[in-house]
């Protein structure tokens, strides 16, 4: 029989998260912050209600692959996009290069090994796209200039940091061989191929083939088929399923008949009235608050210089390209947060022994400062713009 004590989490999750919602926008912060913080209540380092790391997980990246989804579907112009290229390159080197640097440098001062220097580089340079995207979205600035440099950066930094990860994870095995690693980055390359095969080739016939069934959720039921498929194929060669979600997203939005049918309708109200919420209830739930009160040396390093070169670096590679100082800030705090791909990484280098309990408490504590401020940083800076 299922495990139905998962409904309990759930149901004390969503109403949670609708009462403390309303409080912090009332309060005039961003909903999502109201989530986390009853996410952290809630999680098993307060209260134990929710597991992180069961059934609530999955359900979680439910909510994850459809949030991405709905800005790849509804906000974001894959052709904009891949115009950005080169910007967005530059916003990426400097706002995961810089931070990168630092880690390992840091790691480095403190005594630890190049292999614990690299997994904080990896944790100190990657970003969390889904909390700066919720936000984005809320505000209606996702397709803008810096909202699309934002998103780009982020997930190249994120698939650079899963790559670098697994592949510093493969120097640590005894036996490794310059296969493996080539392997490794072979299969992320198909993966990516395999995305343009359906861009190019596929995408226009599947729509052509669902305009021919009769029942009326066939659109639906398709396309929910391939962000399944797509989230599964991402994290299967290594990548995040949200990262699976935003190209289905973006792929299905790029196909002009899957835009005029308006399938959002259909997915909008179970998405950000269940899965969504859920998802930054379990980024909360993962934070261990605690860290907070450890006044360790390496703890107070890790978290000011993964905060400032972070916002530094992003707000001098959106300089570089063009954008004026208020909106070079913007993508400086949207290139902030840390959460679900530095949690993968910082706890596998734990159970594997690269890292000990005083670097991971000392990520913990960057991935909690961040995955909190974000959001009334980043709404005070879009505000600030807008007058």
């Amino acid at each position: 029989m299922a495990d139905v004590h998962v409904f309990l989490a759930v149901g004390i999750a969503l109403a949670g998260a609708l009462v403390l919602g309303e409080l912090v926008e009332r309060a005039g912060e961003p909903i999502i912050l109201g989530e986390i913080l009853v996410g952290v209540v809630l999680g098993a380092h307060v209260l134990g209600i929710v597991d992180p790391s069961g059934t609530f997980a999955l359900l979680a990246a439910i909510g994850s692959m459809l949030l991405l989804f709905d800005a790849g579907y509804e906000e974001i112009d894959l052709d904009k996009l891949e115009r950005g290229g080169v910007p967005v390159a530059i916003i990426a080197l400097c706002g995961a290069g810089l931070p990168a640097m630092i880690g390992v440098a840091t790691g480095l001062a403190f005594g630890y090994s190049l292999a614990a220097s690299g997994i904080l580089a990896i944790a100190m340079g990657v970003t969390s796209i889904g909390i700066t995207a919720r936000v984005f979205l809320d505000l209606d600035r996702l397709d803008t200039r810096y909202g699309l440099h934002v998103v780009g950066a982020a997930v190249s930094a994120e698939i650079i940091g899963l790559m670098a990860f697994s592949l510093l994870f493969t120097t640590q095995q005894s036996g490794a061989s310059g296969g493996q690693y080539v392997r490794i980055i072979g299969i992320i390359g198909l993966f990516f191929l395999g995305v343009i095969v359906v861009q190019r080739f596929l995408i226009e016939r599947v729509a052509r083939v669902l305009a021919r069934f009769q029942q009326p959720s066939a659109d639906l039921l398709g396309i929910m088929g391939l962000l399944f498929l797509f989230g599964y194929s991402a994290d299967a060669v290594g990548l995040d399923v949200i990262v699976g979600g935003l190209i289905a997203g973006l792929l299905v939005g790029s196909e002009r008949r899957f835009r005029d049918v308006e399938i959002r309708e259909g997915i909008v109200g179970i998405a950000y009235g269940v899965f969504i919420p859920l998802f930054f209830v379990n980024v909360g739930a993962q934070m261990d608050p605690t860290v907070l009160f450890q006044f360790d040396p390496l703890l107070i390093t890790v978290v000011a210089a993964g905060t400032i070169v972070k916002i530094g670096g992003s707000y001098l590679g959106a300089r570089i390209v063009g954008h004026p100082s208020d909106e070079a800030l913007i993508v400086g705090v949207g290139m902030l947060p840390r959460a679900g791909v530095e949690l993968v990484v910082v706890t596998g280098a734990l159970a594997a022994g690269i890292i000990d309990q005083q670097l991971f408490s000392a990520v913990l504590a960057l991935v909690l400062v961040s995955v909190l401020s974000t959001p009334p940083l980043l709404k005070r800076a879009i505000n600030r713009t807008d007058q």
